[in-house]
């Protein structure tokens, strides 16, 4: 079986990051954040990513090449350990994290949990251009956040105005317009913000038309788009420590796709006039007073409502509507207080209370419950605390970090089917810094994932029978299954030096290595011959792979490394699961040419064939796909908010599919961005 990476290729990309090492430089606007970046949701308080017992990636969306996302796919695929499956549509498009699919991880846009389920729609509808970051924790995280963050955390942030205005201004607005000819699109945004004594207001509006989509062998992949997204802020400062803050975001999307976005065209997946509609709303209150170590709580009422309607437009069930609905209302509550117990040793104590309703409803024209989508309810609830320990000695820094959280959960279905479960998760994990160039961490975690709606009590038809060689096949309820539970092990360590090699250069690597032993790990089994579909429990499996972070500066060129690796088995039967990660390496080096104030660049993604998979996988060939993109930042006065993106993606024209995803990629795609500030 084979592991190796498309070495001609690859050796291609490091040739030339061997050869520009030598006057490399930290290029200010790179695409990702450096390591020792700050990581606000690997522990809910502000920490050095290079220093935190855990390994995370940050995203600067406004970044070169970033700036040129036209989904999630686009904006994500470069982080090591993160793969996006569902192909290129863009609401077909779910994140996995170290193996562990959407289910299994937590999404969040500005704290909200994302609780939309489908089997062949996304997680979560939101537009690259109105966020600012993306933080992604990788492992275990039932710790603090609760069930569902077995693979870790995926945090979207939008942006406010503080973001927007630069010091001394009081208004501002922003305009661009990109195009990507891959699927001709067309994305134009405009946002208007300010702030004025107590009151600061953005407001972002973001469209985008977009036809078929090309991919790399040159065929065309059904796919029309029309979509209208937006964010509306207003916060208000009562006094210097006290605040609220309203967060309206809502997304509207009319497009034509098949059924299953993920797929190809077929009898069982027909092309459909698709309709999404999601609607976002929070409240959020905080008290900040750098003078009161006891308080510092945040307070967070949210309701989010999301609606996906397909109307047949062929097929044999022409003029068929089906939808699929969830709604979810969720509030949190958190404080920090920080405890000085000497001049070497603080503790951080972070505790909180969170509770959320999911309520699901499928329809199909006639009346119906939509086959596969059950009317259903959940409510979750849990308390948490965590204690960060800093301690100074004579022998170095320890970060020591403690921490658990009790869940508790109960759903049921309109059948009269229900569960009722409550689980602990605790976990330990600790860094040690013998000095600031130098890190060793560990972890040992339990986290659990809950059984969705649809996991639980699915009913109906899943597809048709083609007889006489099989029959037609249902979905079966199996409202006894039972709760993921997942030991992570994790160990690792980073270096981060000054002058390394020669003078103003700077080098940081970070890596670890983790094994995740699952206990009835969820997976649904098609029993094509029987005519049934059911999510069963698997007893034992087991996950193990590692991950590098790495990233040379000097100027003025800045190279970046990421190598990822999983494998998945059932321990029992010995047979690999659907969750590998075949060795895959992203990179990506830039040059900052400071005599015209521009920013070039070239990135790579590298994986070897998927080919240890499950029997219900296809395995897939290995890939090389570069990108290259240039950012003009004019410095003379009245140009000097103008910034113009051009980019190239998929440049050789590769057709290609990643590790979960069953149609070919996007293929080349020539890219422009103009964005002004008034």
């Amino acid at each position: 079986m084979r592991r190796t990476l498309p070495l001609a290729c690859l050796g291609a990309l490091l040739s030339t990051t061997c050869l520009t090492s030598s006057f490399a430089t930290e290029v200010e606007n790179s695409p990702t954040v450096s390591l020792d970046a700050v990581t606000v949701y690997a522990t809910r308080t502000p920490q050095s990513s290079f220093e935190v017992p855990a390994m995370t990636s940050n995203i600067d969306t406004d970044a070169p090449g970033n700036a040129l996302a036209g989904d999630t796919g686009d904006l994500l695929e470069f982080t090591p350990g993160v793969e996006v499956a569902g192909g290129p549509r863009r609401n077909g498009q779910t994140v996995s994290i170290r193996g562990f699919d959407n289910e299994a991880i937590i999404t969040l846009i500005d704290g909200r949990r994302q609780n939309f389920e489908a089997a062949h729609d996304g997680r979560f509808f939101i537009d690259p251009s109105l966020l600012k970051r993306v933080e992604i924790v990788k492992g275990a995280s039932s710790s603090i956040y609760g069930g569902g963050a077995i693979g870790g955390v995926l945090a979207f942030d939008t942006k406010d105005a503080a973001d927007m205005l630069k010091p001394g201004e009081d208004w501002g607005v922003y305009t661009s317009m990109g195009y990507r000819t891959a699927n001709e699109e067309y994305s134009p945004v405009v946002s208007a913000y300010g702030r004025t004594g107590a009151l600061d207001i953005i407001g972002i509006a973001a469209l985008r038309n977009s036809g078929d989509i090309e991919q790399g062998d040159g065929n065309k992949l059904i796919s029309e788009d029309n979509l209208i997204s937006g964010t509306f802020k207003v916060g208000y400062s009562f006094n210097d420590f006290n605040s609220l803050k309203f967060i309206y975001q809502g997304l509207h999307n009319d497009g034509q796709e098949p059924n299953n976005g993920g797929g190809a065209i077929s009898t069982s997946n027909p092309v459909v006039d698709k309709r999404v509609n999601d609607n976002q709303f929070g409240l959020k209150y905080a008290f900040e007073d750098p003078g009161n170590s006891w308080l510092s709580p945040k307070l967070h009422l949210y309701y989010n409502t999301t609606e996906v309607r397909e109307e047949d437009i062929s097929g044999t069930n022409l003029g068929r509507v089906q939808t699929r609905d969830m709604d979810t209302i969720g509030f949190t509550a958190d404080n920090q207080t920080v405890l000085t117990a000497s001049e070497t040793q603080k503790h951080t104590l972070s505790y909180g209370f969170e509770i959320y309703h999911d309520d699901q409803t499928g329809t199909i024209t006639g009346g119906g419950t939509r086959p596969g989508v059950p009317n259903a309810d959940a409510t979750n609830y849990g308390f948490y605390l965590q204690d960060e320990v800093d301690l100074m000695t004579s022998a170095g820094r320890f970060l020591i970090i403690p921490a658990a959280r009790f869940d508790s959960y109960r759903s049921s279905d309109d059948a009269g089917n229900s569960q009722s479960e409550h689980k602990v998760s605790p976990k330990i994990s600790a860094s040690y810094l013998p000095n600031e160039n130098v890190m060793f961490f560990g972890s040992l975690a339990q986290a659990f994932r809950a059984p969705n709606l649809t996991e639980l009590y699915a009913s109906g038809q899943h597809f048709p029978g083609v007889p006489p060689f099989f029959p037609a096949n249902f979905f079966v309820p199996n409202p006894d299954l039972r709760p993921e539970t997942v030991v992570t092990f994790e160990v690792g360590a980073g270096l981060n030096f000054d002058n390394f090699v020669t003078d103003n250069d700077k080098v940081a690597v970070k890596g670890s290595w983790f094994i995740s032993e699952g206990d009835d790990f969820i997976t649904q089994v098609v029993n094509t011959a029987g005519g049934t579909t059911q999510y069963v429990n698997i007893p034992n499996a087991r996950l193990s792979g590692f991950e590098v972070d790495a990233q040379y500066n000097l100027h003025p060129v800045t190279t970046k490394l990421g190598l990822s690796y999983v494998e998945a088995e059932n321990k029992d039967t010995g047979e690999y699961l659907s969750n590998n990660l075949p060795l895959t390496l992203v990179a990506d080096v830039s040059y900052s040419a400071d005599e015209i104030d521009s920013i070039i660049g070239l990135r790579g993604r590298f994986a070897a064939a998927n080919d240890k998979v499950s029997s219900s996988q296809v395995p897939t060939a290995g890939y090389s796909v570069y990108d290259v993109y240039y950012r003009w930042i004019p410095t003379e006065k009245g140009l000097d908010t103008l910034t113009v993106d051009l980019g190239v993606s998929n440049i050789l024209d590769k057709a290609y599919t990643t590790a979960y995803a069953g149609l070919y990629e996007e293929g080349r795609s020539y890219n422009v961005r103009v964005a002004y500030k008034w």
